[in-house]
């Protein structure tokens, strides 16, 4: 599908007379948006794996891959409170109703909140000689977290280029550090303290960027953050929901099949998690633009957007359908070796799994962008209590299968739900301005 036809509407956001006048850089296009934000996180993501990797590559015994892979599990607790929803929010924030120093204090509370939360998580769940290397990944973490919301001010603005740059750099950055260090010391807690020391320098260049556009002196209310957290904790709790349906198949499979079986079927899956990010990359750089037109009641507009987006992701997953079948028994012998090959089969319905998983996402963040924040709850906490029956049902059928099938079909009910709610929202929307619009016409 083509974005190019898409125009980027003038610069909402204005500077404060107060605070100064502030000359903005020109907005890119949608296109040039879209090529730097994917550009940027596919060469994070690929980074981020290699660090996988290189870490059982590397180390004497698995004990290192391991521990990192406990670190990793208890970051995906950490991020998700952390984040707090905001970064959707945030952009879509098109009458500026919070400076962007407000979304920077309120990020410094939801980091400052989840570290509490986790600290007490780590210290009932983790072993005491893993609780450094999960503090030093965490602190990574909360560094790619707090840049996260410069980078939605860079998004509001349509510069998309400055977290595709960002991004990039901290990849190749610490992925170079943790390949140094953990080579020549086999010690997992420095080479994680050498992600830090290169990644949180990148900050600077992130907030020079962001400074460009506007003001980032970090000052909420506590009026302000209370009602933040209230609107923004359905779409948090939303996410919860979304996660857990992922993590209940394969918890359903590893206690019913053994740890082997979960363990082929993640290994099988991994490329496929690849084209879920890359659907997350067509729909990304968009949120700003679909506010845009909602705010603005731009009916056809929105509804030819969403048309795009949606049939762009349903042409990723039959060009890579297509590429599996030719390549992709190749790719994983390259990748897992010979052993794997036999499996091949669980890769196609694996990647319609992760396809529906990025849709659920993209109509998640999109009830988001309409302030239908109960909306993306309801679709999640569906498909979640959904999820337990139907996880049972179809990997007692279908065994390893049988978790994509499951989480495809729970999917497949949120994504119906969500478009249902969606509809309803935009076309209550829209039909108040065409009501409008008849009634001024009338008097005239």
């Amino acid at each position: 599908m083509k974005f190019d036809d898409l125009k980027n509407p003038p610069l909402s956001r204005t500077t404060p007379a107060s605070e100064g006048k502030i000359v903005q850089p020109a907005s890119l296009s949608i296109k040039r948006n879209m090529l730097w934000n994917s550009f940027g996180s596919l060469v994070y993501l690929g980074c981020q794996w290699l660090v996988t990797v290189l870490v059982a590559r590397l180390s004497f015994g698995y004990d290192s891959a391991g521990v990192l892979a406990i670190a990793m599990a208890v970051s995906n607790v950490f991020a998700p409170m952390a984040l707090f929803k905001i970064r959707a929010y945030q952009v879509s924030d098109v009458q500026g109703k919070m400076s962007s120093g407000e979304y920077i204090a309120f990020r410094f509370l939801t980091i400052t909140g989840a570290c509490v939360i986790i600290a007490l998580y780590v210290a009932l769940t983790c072993k005491p000689e893993t609780f450094l290397p999960v503090a030093l990944y965490l602190a990574f973490r909360g560094g790619d977290i707090f840049i996260d919301v410069l980078h939605g001010i860079d998004q509001q603005n349509y510069r998309m280029d400055y977290c595709g740059k960002s991004l990039g750099i901290r990849g190749i950055l610490f992925l170079a550090a943790f390949t140094a260090v953990f080579g020549l010391t086999n010690n997992l807690s420095l080479a994680l303290a050498a992600m830090i020391c290169v990644t949180y320098p990148v900050i600077a260049y992130d907030i020079r960027q962001a400074r460009r556009f506007e003001p980032l002196r970090p000052k909420i209310s506590a009026s302000s953050a209370k009602n933040l957290a209230r609107e923004c904790l359905p779409a948090v709790l939303g996410t919860v929901c979304f996660m857990a349906v992922t993590s209940i198949a394969r918890q359903m499979l590893g206690s019913t099949h053994g740890e082997e079986a979960l363990g082929i079927y993640a290994s099988v899956c991994t490329p496929a998690v690849i084209i879920q990010a890359g659907a997350d990359y067509i729909y990304i750089p968009l949120l700003r633009l679909f506010a845009e037109r909602y705010h603005n009641k731009q009916a056809e507009e929105f509804r030819s957007l969403f048309l795009k987006v949606t049939f762009a992701i349903l042409a990723l997953l039959v060009v890579c359908l297509i590429g599996f079948f030719l390549f992709g028994r190749t790719l994983l012998t390259l990748a897992f070796g010979p052993s794997i090959v036999p499996y091949a089969y669980l890769l196609y319905p694996a990647l319609v799994c992760v396809v529906l998983t990025a849709y659920v996402e993209f109509l998640g963040d999109l009830l988001i962008a309409v302030r239908m924040m109960r909306g993306n709850l309801i679709g999640n906490a569906i498909a979640l209590v959904f999820s337990i029956p139907c996880s049972v049902i179809c990997i007692s059928i279908w065994d390893m299968n049988g978790v994509s099938f499951s989480i495809s079909a729970c999917y497949l009910l949120a994504s119906a739900i969500m478009i249902f709610l969606l509809v309803k929202r935009t076309a209550n929307h829209f039909k108040s301005s065409d009501s409008s619009r008849s009634t001024k016409d009338h008097k005239l």
